[in-house]
């Protein structure tokens, strides 16, 4: 009987990936995969950065609407402390006059509590 080429086992030089290929796999593997993570990490960082100004910005906003609301309102600056979606921001009011009638200039600027960055500054207008 005749053996079969298909089904006769094959030298042991033929079989499978050698040491080297496999270490080269690996390796380029490797490099996708650190890339991959670190670009998640990125992404998320950046979310939470995101999410932290999409409060501010309503903290913001609540403070101008604040300002407009109020009967009387004394020029200059004004701080305080405002809680939204977890976070503590620091808002910072300015009113100055703007030398057209009774108009006066309103900046509100709002920072994460205890860090120097300003996530959003708002500007607005109201009668005095």
């Amino acid at each position: 009987m005749k053996p079969n080429p298909a089904i006769e086992p094959s030298r042991s030089s033929d079989a499978g990936f050698s040491l080297f290929e496999s270490l080269v796999a690996l390796a380029i593997f490797s490099m996708a995969a650190i890339a991959t993570l670190t670009l998640v990490s990125q992404n998320l960082r950046s979310s939470s950065i995101m999410e932290a100004r999409t409060f501010a910005s309503f903290v913001a906003e609540n403070v101008l609407v604040e300002t407009y609301i109020l009967e009387r309102v004394v020029l200059g600056e004004e701080t305080g402390e405002a809680q939204m979606g977890g976070y503590d921001f620091e808002w910072r009011r300015d009113i100055t006059e703007t030398g057209e009638g009774n108009l006066q200039a309103v900046t509100v600027r709002v920072t994460l509590d205890g860090v120097d960055q300003t996530l959003v500054i708002r500007h607005g207008f109201r009668r005095g």
